[in-house]
């Protein structure tokens, strides 16, 4: 299954609409955005929560918790090495790889691939292209994809300047 985030700078009042293959909206994220701090909830297009993650911790990356309905509670935790830079999430034993800065990575069980994720950066905003295998797991990788988005993209507003105009002449005086 492949979904579609596109992260604006134009007005969205705090909601993100998750569309599918087709183009049609299944999924809303709403919370803000600006803070890894504050919660972001995933909503069905019923209007009811689906599950919402949140930080569980402090200290510049720290724990962050997701909590879908009818699931256990589901960690996302760094794995401390100067080496890699490999995220790990609990309970359901997904790892990580993949560079989150460069915004292509993919969930992993062992070596089976479960979801990737492909951020695509263009001039109205970021979209996240994500193919998840399992229809169970993909409140959690949608969720994920938003706190990695938090971390390492945030869309840039450029200044408008106004055209430099250049004035060319033949005369060397």
């Amino acid at each position: 299954m492949r979904f579609l985030l596109h992260l604006n700078q134009e007005k969205a009042y705090g909601q993100i609409p998750v569309t599918n293959n087709a183009g049609k909206i299944q999924y809303v994220i709403r919370g803000n955005l600006d803070n890894p701090n504050h919660t972001v909830y995933l909503y069905n297009v019923q209007n009811q929560e689906i599950g919402r993650l949140f930080a569980d911790g402090s200290g510049f990356i720290s724990s962050y918790s997701i909590d879908v309905i009818d699931h256990s509670l589901i960690k996302v935790k760094k794995i401390n090495s100067t080496l890699t830079n490999l995220f790990f999430v609990t309970r359901l034993n997904y790892l990580v790889t993949g560079s989150i800065k460069k915004g292509t990575y993919k969930f992993r069980f062992g070596l089976k691939n479960v979801a990737s994720v492909k951020t695509i950066v263009g001039h109205s905003g970021v979209d996240l292209i994500c193919d998840i295998s399992l229809p169970e797991d993909v409140p959690f990788i949608l969720l994920i994809s938003i706190l990695f988005t938090q971390w390492h993209m945030k869309p840039l507003k450029l200044p408008i300047f106004p055209p430099i105009i250049q004035k060319f002449s033949a005369d060397t005086n």
